[in-house]
């Protein structure tokens, strides 16, 4: 069977990896198949799922997507993982990892008359891509021909599944949720806020919970059901908004950091110092006010109203319907 469009990323137990490249990868695909652009059997993953990065394998084959394996010792962007890729049919391949692609690796591939999306990609040599997207990874947002920074082009989870949003006005149960890899351990570190106050109900989400990022549906309806949502600067924070919770944010690297103090600067956001854990429970109640609840709504849906997710679809429709190499 022919893979029209392939993606290249993984997931795993691993600094800066963990699993929003794939889930985004996911929601990606699901977008696609949404839309009636390609059937899922013409999708195909490629990822490392041995050992730290089991649990990528796990994911899609709870998500039904096909996927093949390459060796985890093989390094992004090097000739080994190019001769991996280039096993594959496909007219398609799409990125979704931090890093830096290389212009060589990206002309190799087009000599091969493949066309190139990424995700995230730090380097210059992105915008030799057919398309680049940077919803996370980017000093200002920009809109070029085929190439687009800042936050309005982030493709989400939530995004893809059909659950009521609901308008915020009292807190009352919090989530707590620091990504599929938690760098500082920061479930750890939080783990006794429910006893600091009664006035709130906690649910905590890690590896244990029998709530996990092999069943998203589940994980959205828990943070759907709750009114704010205490967690790391990845893709989780974003989801939240999505949904239109209360957020308080903590990062677990340097972009999360960068990402959640644009977002503050917008009103939709608070951003938690770890330094200062034991203010956790006076920041919640200064949110729980009829006032600012309201004016974190108006800004949260001012925010969401703003999103182009759609373009970032129709954009990848448009290079897979018409895949004519420049």
């Amino acid at each position: 069977m022919q893979e029209k469009i392939l993606f290249r990323c993984d997931a795993g137990s691993i600094k800066e990896v963990g699993t929003g490249h794939l889930i985004r990868s996911i929601s990606v695909a699901d977008q696609l198949v949404r839309s009636k652009i390609i059937k899922k059997e013409n999708i195909s993953f490629l990822i490392k799922s041995k050992n730290k990065f089991l649990i990528a394998k796990k994911i899609l084959k709870k998500e039904k997507f096909r996927f093949k394996t390459l060796n985890n010792s093989i390094k992004d962007y090097s000739k080994e993982e190019l001769n991996e890729i280039l096993k594959n049919t496909f007219k398609i391949i799409i990125f979704d990892r931090l890093g830096k692609i290389s212009s060589n690796f990206i002309n190799k591939l087009k000599l091969n008359k493949k066309k190139i999306v990424c995700f995230d990609d730090s380097s210059k040599n992105r915008f030799k891509c057919d398309l680049s997207f940077n919803p996370l990874v980017f000093k200002t947002g920009y809109k070029k021909k085929n190439h687009f920074g800042g936050h309005l082009y982030n493709i989400l989870p939530s995004q893809t599944l059909s659950l009521q949003k609901r308008k915020i006005k009292e807190i009352k149960k919090i989530l707590l949720s620091f990504g599929g890899f938690d760098n500082k351990n920061l479930i750890k570190i939080f783990k006794n806020i429910p006893s600091l106050s009664k006035k709130y109900k906690f649910m905590l989400y890690n590896k244990t919970t029998k709530v996990n990022y092999m069943n998203r549906l589940e994980f959205y309806k828990t943070m759907n059901k709750c009114d704010l949502v205490f967690c790391a600067g990845g893709l989780t924070m974003f989801d939240a908004i999505n949904l239109n919770k209360l957020v308080i944010s903590i990062d677990q690297y340097s972009h999360q950091k960068n990402n959640i103090d644009k977002l503050k600067k917008k009103g939709v956001v608070e951003y938690f110092d770890i330094k200062k854990r034991k203010n956790i429970i006076s920041l919640i109640n200064s949110l729980n006010l009829k006032s600012k609840i309201n004016y974190k709504m108006k800004k949260i849906m001012i925010y969401n109203k703003s999103q182009k997710f759609k373009t970032v679809i129709n954009k990848i429709k448009n290079l897979y319907e018409y895949p004519k190499s420049k």
